[in-house]
């Protein structure tokens, strides 16, 4: 208990890890189920490795000595925060294009990853410098940041929040019945653009906090954990955020006294989290009425 507490202590070594982990667990979900209910499980594998190609490709201009944003270290996350943005959004918009022409088939979102994790490997040939921070990012280990670069992180992830329950019954709408969603007056363009932006955002946010494996598992694991126990749009989102949320506090938790890497053990956990799940459900059906 006492090694629990010491987690929340502001004195805390890792105090960024451990709240940036808490923050992206229970906010990476809330859109994860957006990923479910439209079906695109396969962009959430990809997605988060083309992320992780911005950011390799902002450490290749370092390298190059195309230091557009001055300012050190600061400078340095901030100019990766742009490539893990610009590399996400664009990839969006190339699937979303793909989908209005006609679907977007499984070998396309897999060659887009394979070509996304080469470059994220490529673009660390031009500063060698970089690939111990690229290295850290794939074991999902947070980037050392300033304390108003971390808070302005998180109020990124609060708006974020905000806006998935904002706006959820429109979100949901386009997602679920585009149909209606265009009988209701409802911009399906629009709100479809402000969904991905808002995914967008938040895919970089968490690559750049815990990497891409963990990011996708929070994108799938715990929609498809909350998915058997929801019983609407509000509760599915609420579930999987709490799931998410508890597997990376107990993560945390077993990577820092155990001496693990964060990222794997975070999505071993939260796999614990959907078997424990399953079996539930399992058992629950089965039970005599």
């Amino acid at each position: 208990m006492t090694g629990i507490l010491k987690l929340f202590e502001p004195s805390f070594l890792l105090h960024h890890a451990f709240y940036g982990s808490l923050v992206v667990g229970f906010v990476v979900p809330l859109v994860g189920v957006y990923f479910l209910l439209r079906r695109l499980v396969f962009w959430g594998v990809a997605l988060p490795q083309v992320s992780a190609a911005g950011i390799s490709a902002a450490f290749m201009l370092q390298g190059l000595g195309l230091n557009l944003i001055a300012g050190g270290e600061a400078g340095e996350r901030h100019l990766a925060i742009i490539g893990s943005v610009v590399f996400t959004i664009g990839a969006i918009m190339l699937l979303t294009y793909m989908e209005h022409k006609g679907g977007v088939p499984e070998g396309r979102v897999g060659a887009l990853y394979a070509v996304a994790a080469s470059l994220a490997i490529l673009f660390m040939v031009f500063n060698p410098a970089g690939e111990a921070e690229m290295l850290s990012l794939l074991k999902g280990e947070i980037v050392t940041i300033s304390e108003s670069d971390f808070h302005s992180m998180l109020n990124v992830f609060a708006v974020i929040t905000l806006a998935m329950f904002l706006f959820q019954r429109e979100f949901t709408l386009v997602s679920y019945d585009r149909d209606m969603a265009v009988t209701l007056g409802r911009s399906v363009l629009v709100w479809d653009g402000l969904l991905y932006l808002v995914v967008g955002v938040t895919i970089s946010l968490g690559v750049m906090t815990v990497g891409p494996l963990v990011t996708f598992g929070f994108l799938v694991i715990p929609a498809i954990a909350a998915l058997p126990w929801a019983r609407g749009m509000t509760s599915f989102s609420l579930i999987a955020s709490l799931c998410g949320g508890l597997s990376a506090f107990a993560g945390f938790y077993i990577s820092y006294t155990r001496d693990m890497p964060l990222g794997p053990v975070i999505v071993c956990v939260a796999c614990a989290v959907l078997v424990l799940s399953s079996l539930m459900d399992l058992l629950l059906r089965r039970k005599p009425h």
